[in-house]
């Protein structure tokens, strides 16, 4: 809710920045989002006269007007239509800036030279009404600056309200906040009406027919009234609150709407068929148009305010387009009407209709207050559109309120606190809340909140509020006397925590995304309907369609989050994401999902880009599979395995890999194929993917971590360059080498793949860099000439290879 400081100033003296009282209100529990200035940087503008006014000798539609600056007489030439001679507008000399950004000039318009521009109020960001000229009141005086004669310059604060505080939605709700905290005097709105037209029961009757969602409803009636414009002031508060302006009558009404947080809505009178109202629920069925043109099928369960024959308005949330104040309207009937949340809440959701109005009534208005509105709504409209206010109000009031009592003990506000407040401090601040406070003994008070405060109905309630006026900060900092728990830490948090520094390291972000996904985004060609990734968990109320099932893999988020990036023009990306994935149990419908734990990333684009000692390099299958083993070596995971493809749908079958360990299947990775990248629509763009399965993972996590202690005796190093066929697999020849050399080889590395003209097309030639070393003591080197001569032959008997060199 947006409330102008000036505005507040007017029911509370404020004597603090709009900095300090910022902080003050979210102090209070109103969080202050944003302060904007309004009105300001307007110095440059003056008052000036128009003295005659000529048309324009080269355009129909324009004026020569000359007007008196002050200090001198300049042309202007103006297309305003609402022009006149005497009038008092804003002026801008040459040279003058504006709020938009226009620099004003000297120049010649249609051959006519125009010296300065005069304004309207949306060229000085004041309001959104361009219609003609800002009129300015007659007794201000010719060339002064406009920030000197009238009160621009504001502050407008952007205030969150919680759902159970309704009585803040207002600026009189705020400024009563505010007095309770700086211990000064709320003003109220200024209340004078003359009653002198007719009894009002003379005029019109109002029958609640469901007093359960319609506890009280207040009619009154003004006659003779003559519409027209408002004043700028209300204009301008209208307008900074984001409130369009339509007319006196109108916005009167929503002017007190935002000054006292009560919904009036103002029917003409002359329209209404009985000039009577009845407030009924609609007939299942119903049909309605509102003010906004658009015609409603209603149900059984939504509330109307209607005439003697049919609906004039939805109750609380908007009025109706057979009733509505039009030119030429004369009379008018106000309600002011309190309506049951739940109904006004079911049927604003229902019907897509959300209103200032609605709001407010949703989170509960102040029952106490309707009549108190209805006055001051009177005395706005008599003072600025006339007519003959009907003596006396409707008040139909079945089961009038009676204020509960809670009682509120002092040393249960201390102890729950932690503070040592005096019984008369408590006293002070439940009265600076408008409470009714009655002391029953030394250590009791029975307080009665007031109507507006529909929140407070527990003791908790009133400490809170103490707890506010005295200050969070003053409740001073303690720590729970915690026992150490002998239970571990639970493993998937231990593992999550040792996981993210050494992915991040490895350049990658973390995203978060929804775990609601559309059932659409695993789609793809291949995909069987008993698949588990449709094993889905369907949402009973879904947002919308895309957001209707529970996530069956990690998968689709970071593919969507993939495309989102190639559309802002990212494509060098590494992403990862820790989740968990539902799948939905067979045996049961009613049985809780399986949640497993997973985590996931993504890389495409550049691995590095071109600098001067080196060229650019994209990513490839190598530099994902890299990364899953920098990341398992660094959880302790030693000598996975990665065998060759996955029956995962994410992946092309020749650039995956399925990973192993102990046994035990622990992930996937490999090059997203391009049937999913067609599905999610995006093209030219190589990605790779990883999943592991944490749950799994969990299942084979080394409980500890031995140290290894460093060599004592030195190493011998020997190279086998060896050609084989295409289809064998490098795991399988290291596995051969250490089966062969024991204990005694330490450590084998690829260091070289060659696929060309000087070896068979189905051949490929491998090279290993082997590490011999002893535990006890230095290697013999025939020793170790006999051991690598073994290793040679038993390569060559197992997989048909022969050495590079022969």
């Amino acid at each position: 809710m947006k409330v102008s400081l000036n505005w507040l100033k007017d029911y509370v003296d404020i004597g603090i920045t709009p900095d300090e009282l910022s902080r003050l209100l979210t102090m209070a529990g109103l969080e202050v989002e944003g302060i904007e200035v309004a009105g300001q940087s307007l110095e440059d503008i003056i008052v000036a006269r128009i003295i005659s006014i000529v048309p324009h000798p080269g355009a129909d539609r324009l004026s020569l007007c000359q007007v008196d600056t002050g200090k001198e007489t300049v042309q202007v030439v103006c297309g305003a239509p609402n022009l006149f001679e005497g009038a008092l507008v804003p002026m801008a000399m040459p040279g003058v800036k504006l709020p938009g950004g226009l620099v004003i000039s000297e120049n010649r318009i249609r051959g006519e030279l125009s010296k300065g521009m005069l304004l309207s109020e949306d060229e000085m960001g004041l309001t959104d009404d361009h219609t003609g000229l800002m009129i300015l009141p007659s007794e201000l005086t010719t060339g002064t600056s406009l920030p000197s004669q009238l009160p621009l310059a504001d502050w407008v604060f952007d205030i969150s309200i919680t759902p159970n505080r309704p009585d803040c939605a207002s600026v009189t709700g705020v400024a009563r906040e505010i007095a309770a905290a700086t211990g000064k005097k709320l003003r109220e709105p200024e209340i004078k009406i003359v009653e002198n037209g007719p009894a009002i029961t003379d005029l019109t009757s109002i029958t609640i027919m469901d007093p359960e969602s319609c506890p009280r409803y207040v009619g009154g009636i003004i006659q003779d009234i003559k519409l027209g414009r408002s004043p700028f002031q209300m204009r301008y508060r209208l307008y900074l609150s984001g409130i369009r302006s339509i007319n006196n009558v109108v916005d009167v009404t929503n002017y007190v709407l935002m000054e006292m947080g009560q919904p009036l809505h103002s029917f003409d009178y002359n329209r209404l068929k009985g000039n009577r109202i009845v407030v009924r629920k609609a007939e299942e069925g119903e049909t309605f148009t509102t003010l906004d043109g658009k015609e409603h099928i209603l149900n059984n369960e939504t509330l109307m305010i209607c005439d003697g024959e049919k609906g004039a308005a939805l109750a609380g949330i908007m009025g109706g387009l057979n009733s509505e104040i039009i030119e030429g309207t004369k009379d008018i009937l106000i309600e002011s009407a309190f309506f049951d949340p739940v109904t006004i809440r079911r049927a604003s959701k229902r019907l897509g209709l959300s209103t200032e109005a609605s709001y407010r009534f949703e989170r509960g208005a102040d029952i106490g207050a309707l009549k108190t509105a209805m006055k001051r709504a009177l005395t706005l409209i008599s003072r600025l559109a006339g007519g003959k206010i009907a003596t006396g109000l409707i008040d139909n009031y079945p089961k009038p309120y009676s204020p509960y009592n809670i009682d509120l003990r002092v040393d249960k506000v201390n102890r729950i606190l932690g503070t040592e407040l005096l019984r008369d401090d408590i006293n002070k601040y439940l009265k600076a809340l408008e409470m009714d406070v009655r002391k029953i003994n030394e250590n009791m008070f029975r307080v009665s909140p007031p109507s507006f405060r529909v929140d407070i109905t527990r003791e908790i309630d009133l400490i809170e509020e103490i707890a506010r006026l005295n200050g969070y900060d003053q409740i001073p900092a303690c720590y729970p006397a915690i026992r150490p728990s002998a239970e571990r830490e639970t493993p998937e948090l231990q593992i999550r925590e040792q996981i993210r520094p050494i992915i991040v390291g490895l350049g990658f972000s973390e995203i978060i995304t929804y775990s609601f996904i559309s059932p659409h985004s695993v789609d793809i060609p291949g995909v069987q309907e008993n698949d588990s990734l449709k094993s889905f968990v369907r949402i009973l109320n879904p947002l919308t369609l895309e957001q209707s099932v529970m996530r069956t893999s990690l998968v689709p988020g970071l593919l969507t989050s993939f495309k989102n990036n190639l559309t802002h023009d990212e494509h060098d990306l590494k992403l990862f994401e820790w989740g968990k994935i539902f799948i939905r149990k067979e045996k049961k419908e009613d049985q809780l999902p399986l949640e497993k734990p997973c985590l996931g990333a993504i890389i495409t684009g550049l691995h590095h880009k071109k600098t001067w000692y080196g060229e650019e390099k994209y990513c490839d299958f190598y530099d994902i599979k890299g990364m899953v083993e920098t990341l398992l070596k660094g959880l302790g995971f030693d000598r996975p395995v990665f065998q060759k493809g996955s029956n995962y749908i994410w992946y092309e079958p020749e650039y995956s890999s399925t990973i192993f360990y102990s046994g035990s299947c622990i992930g996937h990775l490999g090059r997203i194929s391009s049937r999913v990248m067609e599905v999610y629509d995006i093209k030219k763009e190589n990605a790779f993917l990883f999943e592991l399965d944490i749950q799994t993972l969990l299942k084979v996590f080394p409980e500890t971590r031995k140290f290894r202690p460093f060599p004592k005796f030195p190493a011998v190093y020997r190279d086998i360059s060896i050609i084989i066929k295409k289809q064998i697999e490098s795991a399988g020849i290291m596995e051969i080498i250490k089966q062969e050399g024991k204990e005694l080889v330490e450590s084998i590395h690829i260091f070289d793949l060659y696929e060309g003209d000087k070896i068979g097309s189905s051949e490929k030639a491998l090279a290993f860099r082997i590490c011999y070393r002893s535990k006890y003591g230095t290697l013999d080197g025939n020793e170790i000439n006999r051991l690598h001569d073994n290793i040679i032959e038993k390569i060559r008997h197992e997989t048909g290879g022969k050495l590079r060199e022969g």
